[in-house]
């Protein structure tokens, strides 16, 4: 008996971490592509890709994540940015992992524009995805993530 508790004890250990989060989330996960369109710059003579982005969760072992969106789109040599950050408070149970921000920050630029370059600071939205962690097919481990839509987004492990 005692031996099936011990085991039992270092299995908790090694799936929550100290404040109860899942283990399996920890670190960093991303995902994001590059476009193959690619625009040369008349006068410097620079190529760019056409369009591009990233998107970044960081779960933190306290409790803490963080979310960062970046997509960048070229065109004619005017390049638009709309970049995201949001930070706040994740909490597990099961397969659901609830999402509560306590800051949720935009900002959109326009290079040929710039009368219509924004910073702003939206009200934070809680919402609860489903996720599953799991190997890719080249042995990778990834974090998909399913919205109330069914829409799913599916993020690869950073080395840390």
């Amino acid at each position: 008996m005692r031996k099936a508790i011990f085991t039992f004890a270092i299995f908790a250990a090694v799936a929550i971490s100290t404040y109860g989060q899942s283990t399996d989330l920890i670190g960093s996960w991303k995902d994001g592509n590059v476009g193959s369109i690619q625009y040369k710059n008349q006068v410097t003579g620079a190529i760019k890709s056409g369009r591009g982005s990233v998107f970044w969760y960081k779960f933190l072992p306290n409790g803490n994540y963080e979310f960062v969106g970046y997509m960048e789109v070229s065109m004619y040599n005017c390049t638009t940015t709309l970049f995201n950050e949001i930070r706040g408070k994740y909490s597990v149970d099961g397969s659901t992992i609830s999402l509560d921000p306590a800051r949720d920050f935009w900002k959109n630029t326009n290079s040929c524009a710039a009368s219509g370059n924004k910073e702003m600071t939206k009200t934070p939205t809680k919402k609860s995805l489903e996720f599953v962690v799991k190997n890719d097919e080249y042995g990778n481990e990834v974090l998909c993530l399913t919205d109330a839509a069914g829409a799913q987004t599916c993020f690869r492990k950073e080395k840390e």
